[in-house]
């Protein structure tokens, strides 16, 4: 029998719980099996059949109606098996309490064995194309002038197209090709042309009105329409982008106002986080005067007309259309006290489902992002729902999120691409989690995934986000391509998340100041004084409130990084009580923000360029920093920016190996605020004997690891290892990434190609 990897989480009340990350729930199906397979459903089907496999459904929906019916009746395994084909939807499939299977008896949809099956939620055009001009074709839709139809995306042979913009798309460069430069924002002196009627309810967190644009940059053409564009604008951090629609352009004065946006993103501590400047890449999309390069397109909603400039070769007399309509394809809709449970939702490429970047947004926490709360898939009021083997090709937003009250749920063997926003997303809801309302996520688990080039609205993503969620695994995950972080853990309530043997690298592409792994602790007992780039903690809090919070310790442990810069564990403002351990960074290391109890041993940090560093330190932090290996690429081997302005300024911080390629041990004190004269005053170095004089690192030393073979990905130290005597032990190498078994079901038909795994060493 086939042993089960486990993720082991070690909770304060719950001792040891274990959860399996291969084979999860007892209803997935094997390929070629066929028992209890209670309906079918085919394209040739037809609702009126009895759902055999001879006589099959045409219709989910109608598999569905039937399914109740069996349970009411006491039927058990029960199971709809769909045939190959493309299912578009007319409303999302959406799920109830009354679709509920067993604990030993789970209520199965999946695709028939070795079938490609599509849920769409886009429909098909026919169009009846004309020459237009320049290369450019028109089509007349119906349905779209008498209102029957809107749609923002355009796909030709299920490929996405690039709605009319100025500059033109080009993804040489991500984030960076392909957009302008901003001018100044618009002073708060001058007056709106269109001036907003809710003008005078000024709050924090607000947005720009605009912003002036550069003449030698801009666009030369006079737009009919500019209240029809959007602006896709990074704010001048770079820790996201924003989208606006265009209110006006005023040409004399280089002006653009904005209109209705700028919620994408914020963060409730600052007075200005959507600021924008001359900092600011970007684009505007949505203008018919623009559409001048092949692959671009325009819809005329007041005409009723579609255009679009076909690549050289493709014949659109023969080329599927296809336009996304629904935000949701798949929903699983239940109550805390009558959750939606026990159902298997298996091998499906779920496809076309509407851009959700003009929708609503919030911000779940104090973090810097803002979510918003929608998925293709979308669970709230669950339990014990698994998604497995699916392919989440190109949707408009989110790809599977988990919003409010889910408990037991788990997606597994997954891939991600091309979606709008964020692959899987696990919020709750801090406001409604009272008594015995717990309206979180609860040991939930994203394990086994390939999730890659997703953001392709919205920047500020991540390939796993959580917030306000409560023993989350994430596991055996590839996650690369990304324009910001792979994983994202955006608060530290309420801990006791286990982020282990994933494998990331090339995140961040477009954005700055993070890291593939980055989390927040911006909660109750977050401590903030003067500014974001001026703090210390103050002497009277108490760093062990923290836990009222961060209840129980989130464990990082056997993560590879590969990156070429930022930090590859970022655990940002207030992040508290972590655990990490027998990670290895490649070309980054970490960063403790200001917080508490992070206990960082046992690691491997090797040609950083960035120095590992505590950035504010909180006093009495309890912060432990001992037997790791750091080699850096940089100039110092550690950084104190704003340590502790009184007492010392870690736990422990001891028994580690230092090296540097060329050069010495140093390492860096930037003192913001702290009373010891010795660090007061411009930043300084001290080379290993000043800072073991200064108490710090007595037992650590600065020499050569000695790995035993890092071009090929083994980091163990050799038995003569400086490191191997400190005390320093070797660890698995090679188990990161997807397992063995990553299922096959859509990489080839798709395109898909991963990188040769690591060779497996012991």
């Amino acid at each position: 029998m086939k042993k089960t990897k486990r993720v082991v989480f070690l909770g304060s009340l719950f001792g040891i719980l274990a959860f399996s990350l291969q084979n999860p729930g007892a209803g997935g199906i094997r390929t070629g099996d066929l028992s209890g397979a209670g309906f079918f459903v085919s394209p040739t089907g037809n609702d009126r059949n009895p759902g055999t496999e001879e006589k099959p459904f045409a219709t989910l929906h109608r598999a569905q109606a039937a399914v109740r019916l069996a349970l009411k009746a006491g039927r058990a395994s029960l199971r709809v098996l769909v045939r190959e084909g493309t299912y578009h939807l007319s409303e999302p499939l959406e799920f109830g309490p009354e679709d509920s299977g067993a604990v030993s008896d789970p209520v199965v949809y999946a695709a028939y064995p070795k079938e490609r099956v599509t849920l769409s939620g886009g429909r098909s055009l026919r169009c009846d194309w004309k020459p237009y001009r320049d290369g450019i074709l028109m089509s007349r839709l119906p349905g779209v002038k008498n209102g029957g139809l809107a749609f923002s995306q355009l796909f030709i042979n299920g490929h996405r197209q690039v709605r009319a913009r100025f500059p033109n798309a080009d993804d040489s460069k991500p984030g960076v090709s392909g957009y302008i430069l901003a001018g100044e924002p618009i002073p708060d002196d001058l007056p709106d042309p269109r001036p907003d009627p809710d003008a005078d309810m000024t709050f924090s967190s607000g947005a720009p009105r605009g912003i002036f644009f550069r003449p030698e940059n801009f666009s030369r053409n006079s737009w009919a329409r500019p209240q029809d564009a959007v602006i896709h604008i990074f704010m001048k951090h770079y820790w996201g982008n924003l989208q606006w629609r265009i209110k006006a352009v005023d040409r004399d004065r280089n002006i653009l106002w904005f209109g209705r946006g700028g919620f994408q993103m914020g963060a409730k501590y600052a007075e200005d986080p959507c600021a924008v400047g001359p900092e600011s890449r970007y684009f505007i999309e949505n203008v018919f005067e623009e559409l001048d390069a092949p692959g671009e397109w325009y819809l005329d909603r007041e005409e009723g007309v579609l255009y679009f400039r076909p690549p050289a070769g493709t014949n659109m007399s023969e080329a599927v259309v296809e336009v996304p309509v629904l935000e949701q394809a798949v929903r699983f809709i239940g109550d805390p006290n009558d959750p939606v449970s026990h159902i298997t939702f298996a091998g499906f490429r779920v496809t076309l489902t509407a851009s959700t970047f003009l929708a609503p947004y919030e911000i779940p926490s104090l973090s810097d992002w803002a979510i918003h709360r929608g998925g293709a898939v979308f669970l709230e009021g669950t339990r014990d729902i698994t998604i497995k083997e699916c392919w989440f090709d190109a949707v408009g937003g989110n790809a599977v999120f988990m919003s409010k009250y889910n408990r037991g749920n788990t997606v597994t063997g997954c891939t991600f691409t091309e979606a709008g926003d964020s692959g899987i997303c696990l919020v709750g809801e801090l406001e409604t989690t009272v008594g015995t309302q717990r309206n979180f996520p609860y040991e939930c688990r994203a394990v086994n995934n390939l999730i890659h080039d997703c953001g392709v609205f919205s920047k500020q993503v991540a390939g796993v986000y959580i917030s306000r969620a409560k023993r989350i695994a994430v596991a055996h995950n590839l996650i690369f391509n990304m324009p910001r972080a792979a994983v994202c853990i955006g608060d530290g309530t309420w801990g006791g998340h286990v982020i282990e043997y994933n494998h990331f690298h090339d995140t961040c592409r477009e954005t700055g100041d993070h890291g593939p792994f980055n989390s927040w602790g911006r909660d109750r007992y977050w401590c903030l004084t003067q500014s974001h780039t001026a703090m210390t903690a103050s002497r009277s809090h108490d760093a062990g409130k923290v836990k009222v919070d961060a209840m129980e310790t989130t464990i990082l442990r056997h993560n590879f990084v590969e990156e070429s810069r930022g930090w590859g564990l970022d655990l940002d403002d207030g992040s508290s009580n972590y655990d990490l351990y027998n990670n290895i960074c490649v070309g980054v290391s970490v960063k403790l923000r200001e917080g508490a109890y992070r206990h960082v041993h046992n690691n491997i940090w090797v040609n950083s360029g960035t120095a590992p560093g505590v950035h504010v330190g909180y006093e009495d932090n309890h912060d432990r920093i001992h037997h790791n290996i750091i080699v850096v690429r940089g100039d110092d081997c550690l950084s104190f920016i704003g340590p502790p302005a009184r007492g010392p300024w870690l736990e422990e911080l001891d028994f580690n190996c230092y090296f540097k390629i060329d050069g010495s041990f140093t390492a860096r004190v930037s003192a913001l605020r702290v009373e010891d004269p010795r660090f007061q005053g411009p930043p300084r170095r001290y080379s290993l004997e000043d800072w073991q004089g200064l108490g710090w690192d007595r037992h650590s030393v600065f020499a050569d690891p000695l790995f035993v073979d890092p071009g090929r990905g083994d980091y163990r130290v050799k038995p003569e290892s400086p490191a191997w005597k400190l005390g320093f032990k070797n660890f698995e190498m090679g188990t990161w990434g997807l397992t063995s078994d990553f299922p096959e079901t859509w990489r080839a038909g798709a395109g898909l190609s991963l990188p040769k795994s690591r060779q497996h060493i012991k």
